[in-house]
């Protein structure tokens, strides 16, 4: 057979099946428009961090850390000859506007600048001046959003920590701050001198240090990590620092891009596999329309070999016509997400060109079109000659081994596809499982109700004729019963299960705070400053006061092994576990941030209510300096009963023996720690207090702006503000999910036009015959309407299962919550779907909906 030859068939063979080849591009570039604007969006964000990395970062290389980077550090040494440095100091504080008054003060973000700032990109001032010609011992500049949640204008004076200061200048807007990025609250920059005026810096204080690094010109782009190697070797205690370059720069923003990618592309490679589920239907049909001409091709001499790869050639053409169309429908999408979620996608980040994006579109789509058609494409290789003369005997040839045979590639084809898109080889896995299993459960439905449905004595049932025969048509062979019950309610399953689980997290936060909690912390509160402090809250009528001492630590050893060993060996595993799970990789950075991070302490006699012994006793040991740990913080530390700690307090080394472990109930929002002494050890050690108190609503704000004027050094966190950010970045996350989900409806609605579409000549003649036995287009409509409420009605119902139990699983194992039963979005969703169900069959049936009888007689 020459191409020629094949080619020319090939167009012979599409002719006549053009309206139902529509279908199989509509649901294969829904699917594909999905992968597209998924990866291609992670993409973009990802390139735009990586082409404004030095921008963001606003150097080429950071030292990050909570203790001081030695102001003695040689860069010389380090190979850095002539590089030049900056030094940040980082925390939180709330400040407060000259004058007082009510919602006069405000928590903000500030950040301490010794030296040039930023070394690369813009920082946008008003007036357009460097920010060093702006800062000085008595200056600040600040974020316009302070100005106007405070109502000052600059030049005016704010106080920081206790000191006044000049307003010199106005942020518009930051090179290393993008869109995405949690915030505390406004930004603050003054100098050191400044921070020197203020009461932020006293013993225990919360402040992050941070050394920016700007290369000497000249110095090679490959040498980076070289330089990064050799500053870890000049740092002393280096386990305590991170050191990022320009080209790792926001590692958490990117970090979450990746795994929001992976998730986001399993949903969007889930509604890919459902249009997948049509692509087989289209094929199905199109072939049994084909059977006869696959005849006379054997009967002229053509082998199966040679017909196989025409079909199947042609199946992959409509594949890449598919994915095109789906390729432009997702770059469009991508141009369109940043006006449609602004608050989800930073738009100053976007580049809409993404040729990886697109090649893996396009990949994904020919292979899924290939994939789904094995099945019915292999019915070609046993269609006989001899069918040319008993047609109308034969059906679409099938046989039981040829079938598992297909079905097995198809399976291996999927698990192959989700591997490639998570990147993961466990996920991959369990993705496919999870498919295999809910298709499974959806087709086992799908064909149980075509079962009940022939058996059912329909005479016997009441109502008009139009709801028996909308009844029988869901059990008629040709139906497309079991792929738009599979479609639509795998549509259901991921949009309404996220919609659940969503709502339940929400709705954990909105009520999270039990009636007696605290609704506020007090932190940083000095010895001396308690009475004081305590008499603001009396005076505000505050209730359930209790006030804890702070002990600021640094874990030294443990079992004999230096912290920097076990730092080191936990990064080491971090990086073996990468290409792993998720959750490993996590477990390893949990473990390096909890040896190295600064630990908060306290000694107290009894435990508090909501801690609960489950291993040990509690002050049995008189021979030793006891202390008890939270369960989960002793995994991730590697610790157990028995096992001593050495802390470094303020200089002084102290060993505590842990003689017992326990959980705490976290949602009560009582004061609690990861770590707590035994009595009569730490009581000379310096420290500070935390207070947590419940405020009558509404007073949150003057309490803070009086502490803000008395104790400028205290800052309080509102408990109700903090879970209504959180809950904003649930919803928006949600948001996301929903709107990637509904591609699979849209792809279920496809598969459903699609089967009608199929079977328009059938319909045609049903609709003939039952007008010429004198039922009215209306009668019929409600015959097929009754069809299509029922398909929608059976997906939704099995779908929502689904979604309830996808959501218990999440919500119960994952964020170990209490699952509540919702039967609200139940309800829209089952009405939803059959809604949607009835208005695609019947937008597909309005064509054989308006041929009169003699039409169809007449084309007979």
């Amino acid at each position: 057979m020459t191409l020629r030859f094949f080619f020319n068939t090939l167009v012979r063979e599409s002719r006549g099946a053009r309206g139902r080849l529509a279908f199989f591009v509509a649901c294969l570039s829904v699917g594909v428009a999905a992968v597209v604007s998924v990866a291609g969006m992670s993409a973009s964000i990802d390139e735009g961090v990586r082409v404004e990395a030095r921008q963001l970062l606003a150097a080429d290389l950071a030292i990050e850390g909570r203790r001081p980077v030695p102001p003695g550090l040689d860069l010389a040494k380090a190979g850095l000859a002539g590089a030049r440095r900056t030094d940040l100091k980082e925390t939180v504080t709330v400040v407060l506007r000259e004058g007082g008054g009510t919602g006069a003060s405000q928590l903000v973000e500030l950040r301490v600048v010794d030296g040039e700032y930023p070394f690369y990109g813009e920082l946008v001032l008003q007036p357009r001046r460097p920010l060093g010609e702006l800062l000085g011992p008595e200056t600040v500049v600040v974020g316009s959003e302070l100005l106007a949640t405070l109502g000052m204008r600059q030049g005016d004076t704010l106080r920081v920590g206790g000191a006044p200061f000049r307003i010199a200048g106005v942020v518009l807007s930051e090179p290393d701050r993008v869109s995405v990025s949690f915030t505390i609250g406004p930004r603050v920059f003054m100098t050191g001198e400044g921070l020197d005026r203020t009461q932020l810096t006293g013993r225990g204080s919360r402040v992050g240090y941070r050394t920016l690094i700007k290369l000497p010109p000249g110095f090679p782009a490959d040498g980076l990590d070289t330089a990064k190697e050799r500053l870890e070797s000049a740092l002393a205690d280096a386990s305590f620092y991170e050191i990022e370059t320009y080209k790792e720069a926001q590692p958490a923003l990117r970090n979450s891009i990746d795994r929001v990618d992976r998730f986001l592309g399993l949903v969007a490679l889930l509604s890919l596999f459902v249009g997948g589920i049509g692509v087989a239907q289209s094929v199905r049909a199109w072939l049994s329309s084909r059977l006869d001409a696959i005849a006379v091709l054997k009967c002229l001499g053509m082998r199966p070999r040679e017909i196989l790869p025409l079909y199947l050639g042609q199946t992959a053409l409509l594949g890449l016509a598919g994915s095109l169309v789906g390729i432009v429908l997702g770059s469009l999408l991508q141009l369109a997400l940043p006006g449609l979620f602004p608050d989800l996608i930073p738009a100053e980040l976007v580049r809409p060109w993404q040729p990886t994006a697109l090649l893996r579109g396009l990949a994904l789509g020919v292979g899924v079109a290939v994939l789904f058609s094995l099945p019915s494409l292999s019915a070609v290789l046993r269609v006989p000659p001899a069918r040319v003369l008993r047609r109308d005997a034969e059906p679409l040839p099938s046989h039981r081994w040829a079938a598992a045979a297909t079905l097995i590639v198809l399976g291996t084809g999927i698990w192959a596809m989700a591997t490639a898109q998570s990147r993961s080889l466990d996920l991959g896995s369990r993705f496919t499982a999870g498919v295999i299993l809910v298709t499974a459960v959806l087709a086992g439905a799908a064909l149980l109700v075509s079962w009940m449905v022939r058996r059912l004595p329909r005479e016997s049932l009441p109502g008009r004729i139009w709801m028996r025969h909308g009844l029988a048509a869901l059990a008629r062979p040709g139906a497309g019963t079991v792929s738009a019950i599979v479609a639509l309610g795998l549509g259901v399953l991921v949009v309404l299960g996220m919609s659940l689980v969503e709502r339940r997290l929400s709705n954990q936060l909105a009520t999270a705070i039990p009636p007696d909690a605290p609704s506020a912390f007090l932190i940083d509160i000095q010895p001396d400053q308690w009475q004081g402090v305590h008499d603001v809250l009396r005076r505000a009528g505050a209730s359930r006061v209790d006030m804890v001492p702070v002990i600021m630590v640094r874990l030294a050893a443990i079992d004999g092994r230096t912290v920097e060993e076990l730092a080191t060996a936990a990064e080491a595993r971090r990086e073996r576990r990468r290409q792993g799970s998720d959750r490993e990789e996590d477990r390893e950075g949990a473990r390096r941030w909890a040896l190295t991070r600064e630990q908060r302490l306290t000694y107290l006699k009894e435990l508090p209510p909501d801690n609960r012994l489950v291993a040990g006793k509690l002050w049995t040991d008189p021979s030793r300096s006891e202390v008890s740990v939270e369960q989960e913080f002793a995994e991730d530390l590697g610790l157990k009963l028995g096992s001593v700690i050495r802390f470094d307090v303020q200089g002084v080394p102290v060993e505590l023996t842990v003689t017992s472990l326990r959980t705490v109930d976290w949602q009560t929002f009582g004061i609690n720690f990861f770590l707590v002494a035994e009595p009569g050890v730490l009581e000379k050690a310096p420290q500070l207090r935390l207070a947590a108190a419940r405020l009558p609503r509404g007073s949150e704000q003057g309490v803070q702006d009086a502490l803000a004027a008395a104790y400028p050094n205290v800052t309080l966190i509102r408990v109700r503000e903090v879970l209504e950010k959180i809950a904003g970045v649930l919803e928006r996350i949600g948001v996301g999910i929903r709107f990637l989900g509904g591609f699979t409806v849209l792809a279920g609605i496809a598969i459903l036009g699609g089967a009608v579409s199929a079977g328009s000549a059938r319909r045609g003649r049903e609709v003939a015959l039952l007008k010429t036995l004198g039922m009215t287009r209306k009668g019929v409509a409600g015959a097929f309407a009754v069809e299509y409420a029922l398909i929608g009605l059976v997906a939704g119902i099995i779908g929502a299962a689904g979604a309830v139990v996808l959501s218990y699983m999440v919500v119960t194992r994952g964020f170990e919550l209490v699952w509540e039963l919702q039967p609200w979005p139940l309800a829209a969703a089952l009405a939803g779907t059959v809604f949607l169900a009835v208005a695609a069959g019947l937008a597909a049936s309005a064509r054989a909906l308006e041929r009169r009888p003699i039409e169809v007689l007449r084309a007979e």
